[in-house]
């Protein structure tokens, strides 16, 4: 090592940011702006040039981060250095993008090194950052200490196209309103495909070089020598969920979104915020407290307003990353985007029926004899006029979201007090949708009960584990092959599930007489809202009728739907197909013809392999792009009593770290028991 490289810094830099030969350029940047320039494919050769006939000193180098075309090494300066060369690498040169680059730029004096404290600082909220992305699905970046600030190199594999250049942008400048603040700055213009980076393993010599303001040879921090690239689709949802969206010409904006005063509206509803700030071409407004949560305190919720009107929402913690402009209108304004239902009628019957709900859970239905409807109904009409039915109260409804998008914003998910049948051949995915719709449940705080036949409680739970860890939060086993949850993870969860989440020991057996009595107690006792039997040929229910199986179906069903009324609760039970000739439908569900009749709802879960291709191609005619053939799973809405709707095809995408079917590919649920994001505390941070 010389007083400007550290020989085996700069060779463990070319071995794992440009690897089996790539090629990159290198640029010295000399004082009385001269420039150097030299393109390269291996480290030794870049580390010989650099030590001969070059003196250093005060000079700063950088090379090209992303994949520059392989022809630009038949250029003047192959293999060396070129002083003030006609041709260096350009934006047009790069074939397309290997890293995604987050500079963590310290506010200082121009002109000078980072103190020690500011190169902390950005330590620690490179640290967030990481943490903040990698459950928002982003793999394990590059961690670099550029002499100034921290450098977060993401692998990525993206084309050099407008498109991409324009999502690079985007992700740069989410990241800076979300992390940006008065010490540390997130540079928004490192997107360009040509961009330069500092050459780790050279020596950072901005200013003099004093005890306060040292110079500093820069290095790589993370200790791996791969990494894996992050999918396109979690930048771009990780776009689309901070910046804000493009407003549509509507009456509350008098049909001019740039028109539209977002401080006066705030202050119409008492939001209050702690600061303004411009960032970029946004106005971000720190808000006082989150909407949502009133212990997420500033500067943790911020309202954002670009320059072209686009309106955004935001909130730091986890628990809050569903919520967007949209839901804090709505929380204020709740009929902005919706029509209404009729003359005098809202879409208040939301907030009823949660109120509803939470005044009194086990709201008992009880089936009323022929004596006592008419005594008690004496002086009230049988029969009912028009005028008559509108003047009666409707009963509060409340549903219970799945978490499936498809069927809750066409259902609004599942109406207490109804029955759901699920169905799907062996392998489709049925048991990992409903402990989906388990969690959903969960985190909106309703309480559950399952009944799973074939699983024993251990791998029920391994299972669940998984689905309410999410992918950030797994860890391969390598002796199995699969992925795990952590001991401290899965004690979180159980702790957040514990008093509202109850699974049936089947060592008490599986006769049904037994269990549907200790399942209506249980249901009772814990004011349960959904009940799940997993599934209908895992229970013995032949004492319903031992000679008849199809009669003692029917009498299950009967008895499921009473009892769903009885305890004001939503009944979901799964019963197998039959062997179907062709592709399965709602008719090919074991059971009594009466099955499909008398459910509420029913959903048959498919896996999308080429039998489900040819025979939904044979049935409907689709075409190979069709939606339902964009996942790895489909749900279908068989039956939809109240709405009427059938036949409709919701593709879901299955991640091996966590077992979840997703709505999109880079869909990141945080369910209930996640810790909203904590900071990290200065201490934590590995000095350097």
């Amino acid at each position: 090592m010389n007083d400007y490289i550290n020989e085996k810094e700069v060779r463990r830099m070319i071995k794992v940011i440009k690897p089996n030969g790539q090629l990159f350029e290198i640029r010295i940047m000399l004082p009385g702006k001269k420039n150097l320039s030299g393109y390269f494919t291996d480290a030794d050769t870049a580390v010989e040039k650099l030590k001969t006939n070059i003196n250093l000193k005060n000079a700063i180098v950088y090379f090209t981060l992303n994949y520059v075309d392989p022809g630009c090494y038949s250029r003047l300066q192959r293999d060396h250095f070129e002083a003030f060369p006609e041709n260096a690498t350009t934006d047009a040169d790069i074939i397309g993008y290997n890293w995604l680059m987050v500079d963590l730029d310290p506010k200082r004096p121009t002109g000078a090194s980072s103190s020690d404290e500011e190169l902390q600082k950005a330590r620690a909220l490179g640290e967030e950052v990481k943490k903040y992305l990698k459950v928002r699905g982003f793999s394990e970046p590059l961690m670099a200490m550029s002499g100034n600030g921290i450098h977060l190199l993401y692998k990525v594999g993206l084309k050099n196209t407008d498109e991409n250049k324009a999502l690079i942008k985007r992700c740069l400048q989410a990241l800076d309103l979300v992390f940006s603040n008065d010490d540390i700055k997130v540079d928004t213009s490192t997107f360009n495909p040509a961009r330069i980076c500092k050459m780790y393993g050279t020596l950072a010599q901005k200013g003099s070089n004093t005890p306060e303001r040292p110079h500093r040879m820069s290095r790589i921090l993370s200790e791996a020598d791969s990494y894996t690239e992050t999918p396109k689709a979690y930048l771009e949802k990780f776009a689309d969920d901070v910046l804000p969206k493009e407003q549509k010409p509507e009456a509350y904006n008098n049909y001019r979104p740039q028109s539209f005063d977002i401080e006066t509206w705030m202050a119409r509803y008492g939001i209050q915020y702690k600061e303004k700030k411009q960032s970029g071409t946004y106005t971000k407004y720190v808000l006082d407290e989150c909407p949502f949560n009133s212990n997420h305190k500033a500067p943790d919720s911020m309202i954002t307003v670009g320059d072209n009107g686009k309106i955004g929402f935001y909130c730091f913690h986890n628990s809050c990353q569903d919520k967007h402009w949209q839901d804090v209108r709505i929380k204020y304004e709740p009929n902005a985007y919706e029509k209404a239902y009729g003359p005098d009628e809202d879409d208040s019957w939301i907030d009823a029926g949660w109120k509803a709900h939470k005044a009194n859970r086990t709201q008992n239905i009880q089936p009323i004899n022929v004596e006592e409807v008419q005594e008690e109904l004496e002086g009230r009409p049988m029969w009912l006029t028009p005028k008559q039915i509108r003047a009666k109260e409707t009963q509060s409804e409340v549903f219970i979201k799945t978490g499936i998008e498809g069927i809750d914003n066409r259902m609004r998910g599942l109406k207490k007090g109804s029955l759901t049948v699920v169905s799907g051949l062996r392998g489709s995915g049925k048991s990992t949708v409903l402990s989906q719709v388990v969690l959903s449940a969960l985190s909106d705080g309703f309480n559950v009960i399952c009944y799973s036949g074939e699983l024993t409680d251990k791998n029920f739970w391994k299972w669940m584990s998984l689905q309410a860890a999410g992918k950030g939060n797994t860890v391969p086993d390598k002796w199995s092959g699969y992925y795990k949850v952590p001991d401290d993870i899965d004690e979180k969860i159980a702790d957040w599930m514990e008093g509202h989440f109850w699974l049936y020991e089947n060592d008490y057996g599986n006769k049904y007489s037994i269990l549907r009595r200790n399942l209506e107690r249980q249901a009772d006792k814990v004011k349960a809202d959904l009940i799940i039997l997993d599934n209908l040929m895992a229970l013995n229910i032949r004492d319903l009728n031992p000679h008849d199986k199809y009669d003692a179906q029917t009498s299950f069903i009967n008895d499921l739907s009473s009892l769903a009324k009885r305890t004001n609760t939503h009944i979901i039970f799964v019963a197998h197909p039959r062997k179907a000739i062709g592709f399965l439908r709602l008719d090919d569900i074991s059971g009594s013809a009466d099955l499909s009749n008398m459910v509420d709802n029913a959903f048959i879960v498919h896996r999308k392999n080429e039998d489900f291709k040819r025979l939904t191609e044979q049935m409907f005619k689709w075409s190979e792009d069709a939606e339902a053939y964009k996942g790895t799973n489909v749900v279908e809405i068989a039956k939809d009593r109240d709405g009427g709707t059938q036949d409709v095809f919701i593709p879901l995408w299955y991640e091996k770290e966590s077992k979840r079917l997703k709505n999109s590919e880079a869909e990141m649920v945080a369910y209930g028991w996640e810790n909203d994001f904590q900071q990290i505390e200065e201490d934590e941070v590995i000095p350097f």
